[in-house]
């Protein structure tokens, strides 16, 4: 998506009277503030970031217009060719037909150059398209069958002048344009200007030159009635746009003038409406300019409705992470078969490929998450976003990680199998890396389909377990894979939790239990999270059981 351009002042804010409610503190407030201070002087970088519609939505109307101003100019294209056959006896006429071939392949060359053509992203198809220039071809007048050239020389003079025809009115719609901001748009009173230079000159050949009346008609008329109604619905959307980007700046600047440029918390109703995620948390919200992010980085030790969030993930990532770091050098020195020697390295015990790799995800992507609920609370729209879209790819990499151990074990004695459903788990989660970043994913109204992406994810350990089912029996493969049942349960408990905003929605906005939810967070997403870290440590734990492999269990 493309992000609009915004003009903004900063103006002297007076120190605000004493709110009627009491807002929690994220932090300390700076003891000496300078009555010049500026409390929204970081309005810029907050704005810049806003995801708004632009002029990407009137690329439809413009390659509209490029499909029709290129139709007429290939038929006027062939009258012309046709002048510049003339015999040398009618000289003048030629060229008069060949500056206006010169004028018309100039036209042609912007108009490709400036208006979108058919492949630009986010148009509709051909079909699409097409059906919309005969929607256009019906307010032109029709194109009459063309005489053969010596029927068009014996007629020569008794043809009429040709009217004269001015796009004065034109002219006086297209100014109301602001055409400053975009390229394409910024072209369309050139392309005016030129349509009448084109015209003023086939005007001038006057009863000399074979060329109908209504194809200058036709002309006149593409410049004074097509083009300006094709643009009107342009202008009715760079109008939406601009109150849509000036709604959301008024948003982003009311909201940090009531955290007091991030020093306090505030309320979901004062959210600008892209950080609302959820209504049933109603206070506790961090919304820092993402210039101050040392107050980001502070805020993980602050009470907010983030705290649980953060903690509940990030504990775990630093008690796990030791184990892995000493973990790896052995698994690597093993690798060039120095397992003597790696042995005295140290007395812990040590992981093997399959659970170095899956603990390795499950970090990634509990840090990736600790990171996403930190950054929720910045005033940045493009960095909220993004560790928004990067916590989805950490737990796209944990199922994947988690199929992929079960058939690393499983099909151990079949290294083809193995190596064909390992590459799928891995394709899994490359497509679990590429798809948060789609511009819908993010979405609020796309949670269902986020827990359905998800879900598909998980059930792509269909396959692998149906191909152990196959070789080794239904009973062997159940057997196999029952110590991992607690790992899945647990997830499926935390997912409930995560998509019914249980228990938040049933409380009362005034309860204590519902205040304290504001305060340190705990609600249905930090239940998750703890249900998240038992499916981890439960994986880790059947891994030992798996490691036997299927013959063991038979």
């Amino acid at each position: 998506m493309s992000t609009a351009t915004v003009t903004t002042t900063t103006t002297t804010v007076r120190s605000p009277s004493p709110p009627r409610h009491r807002r929690h503190m994220s932090m300390a407030a700076p003891s000496h503030r300078p009555k010049s201070k500026l409390l929204c002087q970081t309005f810029p970088h907050s704005i810049e970031a806003l995801d708004l519609p632009t002029s990407a939505t009137l690329v439809p109307t413009l390659a509209s217009v490029r499909l029709v101003v290129l139709d007429y100019l290939a038929d006027l294209e062939k009258r012309l060719a046709e002048c510049e056959l003339l015999s040398p006896a009618e000289k003048g006429a030629a060229e008069w037909a060949q500056t206006g071939m010169e004028m018309l392949e100039k036209i042609r060359a912007d108009v490709s150059t400036f208006l979108p053509d058919l492949d630009y992203v986010g148009l509709p198809s051909l079909e699409g398209m097409r059906s919309r220039l005969e929607d256009v071809r019906t307010h032109l007048p029709d194109m009459p069958h063309l005489p053969d050239m010596p029927d068009v020389r014996a007629h020569l003079p008794d043809m009429p002048d040709v009217p004269s025809f001015a796009l004065a009115d034109l002219r006086a719609r297209l100014s109301d344009f602001n055409f400053s901001a975009h390229r394409p748009l910024s072209y369309i009173p050139r392309l005016s200007s030129h349509l009448e230079s084109l015209h003023s000159h086939l005007a001038s050949a006057s009863s000399t030159v074979p060329l109908s009346t209504t194809v200058l008609d036709m002309l006149a008329h593409l410049s004074s009635t097509v083009i300006p109604e094709l643009m009107e619905k342009g202008k009715t959307r760079i109008d939406e746009t601009e109150d849509a980007v000036g709604r959301a700046a008024r948003e982003i600047k009311d909201a940090i003038k009531r955290s007091f440029d991030g020093s306090k918390l505030i309320q979901y109703a004062d959210l600008p409406h892209q950080w609302r995620n959820n209504e049933f948390v109603r206070g506790g919200y961090r919304f820092i300019p993402l210039e101050r992010w040392p107050l980001i980085i502070l805020s993980l030790f602050m009470l907010h409705n983030e705290t649980l969030n953060i903690h509940t993930h990030l504990i775990p990532f630093l008690v796990w992470l030791p184990s892995l770091l000493r973990s790896l050098p052995h698994l690597l020195l093993s690798s060039a078969s120095t397992l003597a020697h790696t042995s005295s390295l140290s007395n812990h015990p040590t992981m093997d490929a399959p659970e170095l790799a899956f603990t390795a995800f499950a970090l990634f992507c509990l840090f990736c998450s600790a990171v996403w609920h930190t950054m929720s609370g910045c005033a940045h729209a493009r960095g909220m976003e993004l560790c928004a879209r990067v916590d989805y790819v950490g737990i796209g990499w944990l199922i994947s990680a988690s199929v992929g151990t079960v058939v690393y074990y499983g099909f151990r004695a079949h290294p083809a199998c193995s190596t064909f459903f390992l590459a799928f788990s891995f394709v899994m989660g490359v497509v679990g890396s590429v798809l948060p970043f789609q511009a819908w994913f993010n979405d609020r109204a796309y949670k269902n389909y986020r827990i359905a992406f998800f879900l598909a994810l998980a059930f792509s350990a269909v396959a692998p377990l149906a191909g152990l089912a196959w070789i080794y029996s239904p009973p062997a493969m159940l057997k196999f894979i029952a110590p991992v049942f607690p790992s899945i349960a647990s997830y499926l408990a935390g997912l409930v939790f995560y998509a019914t905003h249980v228990p938040e929605c049933f409380l009362a906005p005034d309860s204590r239990l519902g205040n304290w939810l504001d305060r340190v967070g705990g609600g249905s997403h930090a239940i998750w999270h703890v249900f998240i870290v038992l499916a981890i440590w439960l994986h880790r734990q059947a891994m030992d059981v798996l490691r036997v492999g299927v013959e063991r269990v038979m």
